[in-house]
């Protein structure tokens, strides 16, 4: 089903892409509704490439327990992951996530599936109260011994810090810090 999805955001793709020639070949020709057509065109184009993000990062969900991924992933990709995953459940609470990818790939010895269930608790953690235009904003440290996945609440928002033990608990000691503007998660 993910690839018959893939199929007819391909098709919404290509069609909207032609009305979007029709209008620049024409674009002399002055009619009332350009700016709308021209807006909406935008508007596909957006929610297309959110749909494939969204097919993309559920595909890595559904492929997180592969033998291949048990016992490391790159960060970089599923921390992008639980950005994708995590939106709707951000906009739900009124903010936005806000996913800063480094420059390079960044291998870790954690399993993709630890890594995607620990994240989107952490994103959770962080809007559990409720909140009203915020952004999450994550992203991530290099490091010799560990890279670190960095997530900060919305700014003004004073999370629940019992939530830190339960993040704690899904890896090993030490691994899981708040302090006092982003959580740190060691993987």
């Amino acid at each position: 089903s993910m690839h018959e999805m893939q199929n007819i955001l391909a098709i919404i793709r290509e069609s909207a892409g032609l009305m979007g020639d029709i209008l620049k070949v024409n674009a002399k020709v002055d009619f009332k509704h350009r700016p709308n057509m021209e807006r909406t065109l935008e508007h596909i184009s957006s929610h297309v490439d959110r749909g494939k993000g969204l097919l993309e990062a559920t595909s890595r969900l559904a492929h997180s327990p592969d033998d291949d991924l048990l016992e490391g992933c790159d960060l970089a990709v599923y921390a992008r992951t639980v950005a994708l995953l995590s939106e709707r459940l951000v906009r739900l609470k009124g903010a936005a996530v806000n996913f800063a990818a480094p420059a390079s790939a960044m291998p870790v010895a954690v399993g993709a599936l630890r890594v995607l269930m620990t994240g989107y608790k952490a994103v959770q953690w962080a809007v559990g109260g409720g909140i009203k235009d915020g952004v999450v904003r994550m992203d991530i440290e290099g490091g010799a011994d560990f890279h670190v996945l960095n997530v900060r609440p919305p700014e003004g928002i004073s999370p629940d810090l019992d939530g830190v033990a339960f993040l704690g608990a899904l890896l090993e000691d030490g691994r899981v810090e708040w302090d006092g503007n982003r959580l740190r998660i060691f993987f």
